[in-house]
Formats: structure tokens, C-alpha cells, sequence
């Protein structure tokens, strides 16, 4: 990140708003507390790093988000999503902060999702010093870890809980899966953003929430009186030439959307799928865009699915370290073309195929696209170009 200066008017503002939250934590005025956190957070520059934080003029943010974590998952003891977004927030400022690394790993760890919880505490380990505060606890930790092993699904609780948290529904998989209607193709609707809608099935899972949320003090209509006045929730916004160039045509596009209660998602908990013509060879070619949480929850249900000889996955957890299959991931991809357009792709059809890397920094809007996915990658692109003539 670039630095900026912050001022000393706001620098000596932003101090004393962590001064005041300090003694309401202290005097246990918890609302009064995150209020003066959050008005602190407000005078950091979106995207950039201050020279008064690197001065050590004023506290990091990150030091900051994980003090609102703290106080919303009382110390790393409570499932609370906030909190989860907030360490993990300060995670994407700062890779390296031992405290948010540590209290994240803790919920993690206590919710039975070993995996992410041992790459948590190993990096809070690795960038602690012997002696100090989150040391001793997070060796102890990573000692317990290997006795144990995931107990819950998804893998990316992280991800996931974050997505519930958007949707207001602490029930299994708040997912759905959406479609284009007929007359968008017939009107060649395939500009910046296209209308989705969701299947039979989705609307009646979507329904299904939004009681339940209606029964637990977030009152909801129907699906089908809240899509009419949302639409444009429900828009995905055309990627092609980001990820691919001018290349291909855009033909079909089908989506999983965890936004059932009209909230905008990241980059990472997004999951989109199109079908497109190679410009070059004229012939059908499939893109998947998705995140790691969605790709492993579509996984799943497709693997459950008996209307699809599908039976593999693309996670898995060996001695607490995720592992992906790239074989699976293209499997996988086949699958969704029947999934989303009723199309029979056999891996005989293919004649090129990529799996890459995206890395989205949303802390400044940065996107970078490279060979050979890794874990730690926020996103996934998978291009197969077949034999089969447009």
C-alpha cells in the first residue's frame, strides 16, 4: 500500500477516540465502546496505509478491527460472524497480526474447523516472539490440533460464516441457484450486468429462510413479493472481458447467490458460471468464477445429487493442511454445464482447459489473475473450450 498523511487534527482525534474506547471497556460499556472503535476505524483512508501508523504515531488499523473482534466474540469465545469479519479484516491489512490471527484460529478452532484454525495459529506462532502474550497459547494450541480433526463442513468456515451472517440465516447452506430467463437471450440482454433468477427449488429454499428468519425477530415477506421490488440484488455482473478478453461471446450464465436478503457479497463469496463461443474456433467454452466456500458448498450438493454422476470433491483435509484435486475441479465444471444449461460434456469433448488463480485485495481494489490456483487464493478461474460446434 501507499502512504498518505493522515493530519495531526485527525491523528490527535482518531488517539482519543481509542483512549475513551479504553476506559469504556474498562468501565465493561460495551455499546459505548465498539461506537468509539468504529468512529476511530472511520478516520483511516480506504486502501491506503497512513505514515502516522507506520510512524507508530497512531495504532494500526488492524490493531483496531481486532479490538472490535475482541469485544464482539468476547475474547474469541463466541461464533459471533461480526466478529469473523472483523479479524479477518484485519488479517487483509495485516497477514502477519499475531492477535487477530490468534483469536480467529481460537473460534476456529473451538467450532471443530481444524484445518483453517492450524494455519491461523501457525502464523500467529510464527510471528510471536518467545514470552509474549499469544506465544505459550497459540503453541499450546497448535499441540492440541494435532489430536483432532475437522468435525465440520464447510472447510472455509471463515467464508461461510460470513455469508450467514449476510443472510441473516443460521441454517445449513444459505445458497441458492440462479438462472437466466428465456427472454433475456431472445432480447440479447449480456451487457455490464444481467438478471438472474432463481430456480423452483431456490425459491422455495429462499422461502424456507426468510420464515425462518421471520420466526427468529427478522420479519420477511415471501420470496416472490421481495424479488419483483430487488431485482437489481439479483443482477451478476458480467466479468468476461475482465477475466478473459474479447475472445469469447457471452451465450448463458448461471449463478449461486448467498445475497437472499439484498445485501452486496465480496469477491470471494461469489460463484458465477457461463456458457460462451470461442470467437477463434466457433465452438462452446465454459468459465467458472468462485469462490472457495460457494465452490465447496456447490461441490456438495452435487456430489448429493443423484441426478448427476457426481460423486467426488475437490477439498479435502490431510493432517490439518486443505488440499485441492485439480482432475475434480474440471469434473466439477462438466457437471455444472448440465447442472445450469442441460449440456452433456464428457471429458472427451475437451480440447484446452486452465485452472488459475484470482487474488482479489478489496482493501484496494487490486485483481490479480495467475497460473496454478493456490489455497490462498480468494477465487478460482476454470476455462474449458470443447470440440462441440456453436
Amino acid at each position: 500500500m501507499d502512504a498518505i498523511e493522515l493530519g495531526k487534527d485527525k491523528a490527535q482525534q482518531l488517539n482519543k477516540f481509542i483512549e475513551l474506547a479504553t476506559q469504556c471497556i474498562d468501565d465493561n460499556k460495551r455499546d459505548d465502546a465498539i461506537s468509539l472503535l468504529s468512529s476511530a476505524i472511520s478516520q483511516y483512508p480506504a486502501g491506503v496505509m497512513t505514515t502516522e501508523e507506520i510512524e507508530g504515531k497512531i495504532p494500526s488499523r488492524s490493531e483496531i478491527l481486532t479490538k472490535l473482534g475482541i469485544i464482539f466474540t468476547e475474547s474469541g469465545s463466541s461464533l459471533d460472524p461480526t466478529g469473523v469479519h472483523l479479524f479477518q479484516q484485519a488479517i487483509l491489512y495485516d497477514r502477519k497480526y499475531v492477535a487477530a490471527n490468534y483469536y480467529l484460529g481460537k473460534i476456529l478452532m473451538n467450532n471443530g474447523n481444524i484445518a483453517e484454525a492450524n494455519e491461523l495459529m501457525e502464523r500467529a506462532l510464527h510471528n510471536s516472539v518467545e514470552g509474549d502474550r499469544f506465544y505459550g497459547p497459540a503453541q499450546k494450541a497448535i499441540e492440541e490440533m494435532t489430536q483432532m480433526t475437522d468435525s465440520k463442513d464447510p472447510i472455509f468456515a471463515i467464508d461461510y460464516l460470513i455469508g450467514q451472517s449476510m443472510s441473516h440465516a443460521l441454517i445449513d447452506s444459505p445458497i441458492g441457484t440462479f438462472k437466466k430467463m428465456s427472454f433475456d437471450k431472445i432480447e440479447n440482454k449480456y451487457d455490464a450486468n444481467v438478471q438472474m433468477f432463481p430456480t423452483d427449488a431456490t425459491t422455495e429454499k429462499l422461502n424456507g429462510i426468510r420464515e425462518f428468519n421471520s420466526n427468529h425477530g427478522f420479519e420477511q415477506t415471501s420470496f416472490e413479493e421481495f424479488l419483483p421490488a430487488h431485482l437489481p440484488l439479483f443482477e451478476e455482473h458480467n466479468q468476461l472481458s475482465l477475466m478473459l478478453g474479447e475472445g469469447y461471446t457471452l451465450i448463458d450464465m448461471g449463478a449461486e447467490i448467498y445475497d437472499v436478503c439484498g445485501l452486496n457479497i465480496e469477491p470471494q463469496l461469489t460463484f458465477t458460471f457461463y456458457k460462451l463461443i470461442n470467437n477463434g474456433t466457433n465452438r462452446y467454452s465454459y468459465l467458472l468464477l468462485a469462490g472457495k466456500s460457494p465452490l465447496e458448498l456447490k461441490d456438495r450438493q452435487l456430489s448429493s445429487n443423484e441426478n448427476f454422476e457426481y460423486d467426488t470433491r475437490i477439498f479435502d483435509v490431510y493432517k490439518n493442511k486443505i488440499f485441492f484435486d485439480s482432475d475434480n475441479m474440471i469434473k466439477f465444471s462438466l457437471a455444472l454445464a448440465k447442472d445450469y444449461f442441460n449440456d452433456d460434456i464428457t471429458l472427451d469433448n475437451i480440447e484446452n482447459k486452465s485452472i488459475s488463480g484470482v487474488k482479489d485485495e478489496t482493501s484496494n481494489q487490486l485483481l490479480e489473475i495467475h497460473d496454478d490456483f493456490n489455497i490462498n487464493d480468494s477465487r478460482v478461474r476454470i476455462i474449458i473450450d470443447t470440440d462441440i460446434k456453436a
